[in-house]
């Protein structure tokens, strides 16, 4: 595989399954998978035991990580029409049109069903590479998505046409330059391919983008919300063959709580079209 980022193709083996460019450093799974095997991953099973435990009864706090992020781009835009790629049930777009005219897609059709008949919100259900769009938006968002694309550099290349000039484009994905990702290495907790394929850091998303007429006006690594239940099952359950005792799973359920964390990994990248 090419690399996405400087389109060379001298690539040396990083950790298990993951290659690292060696000219502009950019790891990815080097494992070709179609849009058909990417689509069945992401299934409703997806948000319900796969990669989250319950991603419908967790909205409470989704929305509160969600409501600071509306805020953050309120700092550069206040109106407009806003675009999110990877929309789910549409939680964040629920919120965000209060202040933006709003519209989504997803490739999983549960949770975009439920975006539109739960949330009368207007989300549609497919590949944003096989969607039309008749007039350009003001902003695009795309929240934890780019790392599970086949074709992230077409997403930019897309996005950047589809956007008005010096329209805005908001991110979050995985920092693999971060601290942690470096300390932990292969067992850094985000990388579980083949639902995460790139692993982007900041000097290679800056590159993507900049390359697609993009200027990066700022990265930041935020911290988010989660329930103790799902940091208990992220660790202790998913992707292990460990069966707990059901008083433990039990126990677990009854002292369910908010938690704040910041590990530093996960950044969120605001650009610009120039």
């Amino acid at each position: 595989m090419d690399c996405k980022i400087c389109g060379k193709n001298q690539v040396s083996a990083i950790y298990n399954n993951l290659q690292k460019c060696s000219d502009c450093g950019f790891i990815f799974f080097d494992n070709a998978i179609s849009a058909k095997e990417i689509e069945k991953l992401y299934k409703e099973d997806y948000f319900k035991g796969e990669e989250y435990l319950d991603y419908e009864n967790d909205k409470d706090l989704i929305q509160k990580n969600f409501q600071k992020r509306i805020r953050d781009i309120q700092r550069y835009r206040n109106e407009g029409k806003l675009f999110e790629i990877g929309s789910a049930y549409g939680y964040f777009l629920d919120l965000a049109k209060k202040t933006y005219g709003v519209e989504g897609i997803d490739i999983c059709e549960e949770p975009t069903e439920f975006a539109r008949k739960k949330l009368g919100l207007n989300v549609h259900t497919g590949s944003y590479l096989d969607f039309s769009i008749s007039k350009p938006f003001d902003i695009f968002c795309m929240w934890d998505t780019i790392e599970h694309l086949p074709e992230p550099e077409k997403f930019i290349e897309k996005i950047s046409k589809d956007l008005t000039s010096g329209g805005y484009f908001f991110l979050t994905t995985g920092d693999i330059g971060s601290l942690i990702a470096k300390i932990r290495g292969k067992r850094w907790r985000m990388i579980h391919p083949p639902t995460h394929i790139f692993y982007f850091s900041q000097k290679t998303i800056s590159t993507l983008l900049e390359k697609n007429g993009f200027e990066v006006i700022k990265i930041s690594h935020p911290g988010i919300l989660r329930s103790f239940k799902q940091i208990f099952y992220s660790i202790f359950i998913l992707n292990r063959k460990i069966k707990l005792p059901k008083f433990i799973l039990d126990l677990v359920e009854k002292i369910d709580f908010p938690v704040y964390l910041n590990t530093f990994d996960i950044m969120m990248v605001t650009a610009r079209k120039k």
